[in-house]
């Protein structure tokens, strides 16, 4: 007798909980999604600010921070690859608190400004560089089977979807009632709470021991280009890091900025038209999290391409929409893509690469993204300002469309064999 449709959805969901059962996975998780919620209060308080002090060039305190985790996601391994990742977690979490009590206090005392607001983003976003890969190399340790460490991939990648729902819901119920700049105190609270968390999560966890490095020159080369020798002959790594790299551009200049603008030049109510776009577009992402962390990615390609044609096709057709409903159904259906695209790299990473590249293979693909994302804010002005914002925001949604078409036609060839 086959089991009904809710009783297998019920089984499906049952499991991606299980591992939630683990005290050290469950204290991490819960540390992870207090983390990511408060950083929604962080990146709300950072952009009102800038957009206060230099109104819409507030963009470049973005592209900063891009820079800034771009250059950490480069660098900063030649010297965390000596730490245990668990000191690396909590210390991290602690600098990120302290500076943004630093800010806290500045904008209580009215000492807040622009070189103050953009030295300090700076410094958090290179803290954060260093935070994630520490936490990746971990996950595998804490959950060595395949099946479970996949929905562990899923649960720890749906804290930030979570958060994009979390964040702006518990930002309007304190809007009003906390000052903009006291938001940076609420985000400092997460990640203290984090850090506790962290700390006894990992407290006596079998985590190895950093591995003995050379010290001097070799040894830094080997942090910053480790990850991308992993990957030389990679041929479905290059193809993902080049789709998260487009996807990325994309994101940033045609969602977050793009359609930002174009609904301040279109709608009657721009903040609700963008705000129900973003809130369908965590909703997706969540939904499909929830789906894609019980099925394994047997063909992980096939995902990156599907992350691609739906982030392409739902990107293209958002300035197109003709309402509100709409645009909240392309933002879902674009959404779709984030799920897709982040647990089949993981799996890659995870399952292709030996434990001591695992961060640095993550290293370089957060080098993709941050990457993407710089560019995307940093040419924003200029091409809005030469093609326009619905011209420019279709076509960067139809070049990540034809990024997985490509990816799709060149199938074989990547699936080619895969290094030892």
């Amino acid at each position: 007798m086959l089991a009904s449709p809710g009783h297998a959805g019920a089984r499906l969901f049952m499991f991606i909980l299980k591992p939630l059962g683990d005290k050290r996975i469950g204290l991490l998780w819960s540390s992870q999604l207090l983390s990511a919620t408060g950083a929604e209060f962080y990146m709300v308080a950072v952009i009102w600010i800038a957009s206060s002090l230099i109104g819409r060039d507030a963009g470049y305190v973005s592209a900063l921070q891009s820079g800034a985790l771009l250059f950490g996601s480069l660098f900063a391994g030649a010297l965390t690859d000596r730490w245990r990742h668990a000191t690396t977690m909590v210390g991290v979490s602690l600098f990120r608190a302290a500076l943004l009590l630093l800010l806290a206090a500045a904008s209580a005392f009215g000492f807040m400004s622009l070189p103050l607001l953009a030295v300090t983003a700076g410094a958090v976003a290179l803290a954060t560089s260093v935070y994630d890969p520490a936490l990746q190399a971990t996950l595998p340790i804490l959950a060595p089977g395949t099946s479970i460490r996949h929905a562990v991939n899923g649960l720890f990648d749906a804290t930030r979807r979570m958060a994009r729902i979390l964040g702006p819901s518990l930002i309007a119920l304190v809007n009003g009632l906390v000052p903009i700049g006291q938001f940076f105190a609420i985000t400092a609270g997460g990640f203290l709470l984090s850090a506790l968390g962290v700390r006894a999560a990992l407290k006596g966890a079998p985590l190895p021991a950093p591995p003995e490095t050379r010290r001097g020159l070799s040894s830094v080369l080997d942090a910053i280009m480790g990850g991308a020798r992993a990957v030389r002959h990679h041929r479905l790594m290059h193809f993902g890091l080049i789709a998260d790299f487009v996807g990325n551009v994309t994101w940033s200049m045609g969602v977050l900025l793009g359609m930002a603008l174009y609904l301040r030049m279109t709608s009657a109510e721009p903040l609700t038209a963008y705000s129900l776009m973003m809130t369908a577009y965590g909703a997706g992402n969540l939904a499909a999290n929830l789906v894609l962390a019980g099925i394994t990615p047997k063909r992980p390609l096939l995902w990156l391409v599907m992350s691609k044609l739906t982030f392409g096709l739902g990107v293209l057709l958002m300035p197109f929409a003709p309402n509100t409903a709409a645009l909240m159904a392309c933002a879902a259906l674009a959404a779709v893509n984030g799920p897709f695209e982040n647990l089949a790299l993981l799996h890659i990473i995870q399952h292709d690469f030996p434990p001591q590249r695992i961060a640095q293979v993550y290293r370089l693909q957060m080098c993709a993204v941050f990457g993407g994302s710089l560019i995307g804010y940093l040419a924003a002005p200029s091409l809005f300002a030469a093609f326009g914002l619905a011209p420019m925001i279709a076509t960067l949604g139809a070049v990540t469309l034809a990024t997985g078409l490509v990816g799709l036609a060149l199938s074989r060839l990547l699936h080619g064999p895969r290094p030892t």
